[in-house]
């Protein structure tokens, strides 16, 4: 019975997840977005909680581990440096994404659409994860806010991201070899970077919005 509900529940959860991404855009709306995405959330959880093959001392441990980084962080956090605790965030969940879906490649190495979905996934998850990176970095002025540029950098970024996206394609057509995903991975991670390097600091706000999109 509990697994006839949980793709229900896991359906409700995306919904709350993809709504509060767009309500989260505009001030009026952005209390609402947050509710629907705490509910989302809860969800996610409890759907995974029910899972006959859930374990439920391993998931509860990261939550105790997660809510002890996270809680405080929150809370000492000034407003004034909310948008790099969101890059932050932002970089966290895309982290967590992309591992499940590596999990899930090394355990059952999909072809097909099984395979191009998690291959979205991984790319969008560990892009996102670096440029998230350096969006709180440039924000926290770790390294230089100007934009960083040399000659040949569009072709460059476009090399990188279309070589992920090939060796996507490859795996989906079932051409598998042992380093294909992780130098898929590693040209994920380094698209993240060149994507937000040459973006100015002023601009990050609107860079965490993209990759919000990006990770949800």
């Amino acid at each position: 019975m509990i697994e006839n509900i949980l793709p229900a529940i896991y359906l409700l959860a995306s919904a709350g997840f993809i709504l509060a991404v767009k309500w989260m855009n505009h001030p009026s709306t952005a209390r609402r977005g947050v509710i629907i995405g705490e509910i989302g959330m809860v969800l996610a959880v409890l759907g995974t909680l029910l899972r006959a093959e859930a374990n439920l001392h391993l998931i509860f441990l990261g939550l105790a581990i997660g809510g002890a980084i996270g809680i405080p962080l929150a809370y000492k956090t000034p407003m004034t440096a909310v948008p790099q605790l969101t890059a932050l965030s932002h970089a966290f969940g895309a982290v967590a994404s992309a591992l499940i879906g590596t999990a899930e490649f090394y355990e059952k190495a999909p072809t097909g659409f099984t395979m191009a979905a998690l291959g979205t996934e991984t790319l969008l998850g560990f892009l996102t994860t670096t440029a998230s990176i350096i969006a709180f970095a440039k924000l926290q002025e770790l390294m230089p806010t100007r934009p960083l540029t040399y000659p040949g950098q569009n072709f460059v970024s476009l090399g990188t991201g279309a070589a992920a996206v090939v060796l996507i394609v490859m795996m989906v057509m079932g051409m598998s070899a042992p380093w294909m995903f992780p130098t898929f991975i590693a040209l994920a991670l380094a698209f993240g970077i060149l994507l937000v390097i040459p973006i100015g600091g002023a601009d990050m706000p609107t860079v965490i919005a993209l990759l919000n999109s990006y990770a949800g």
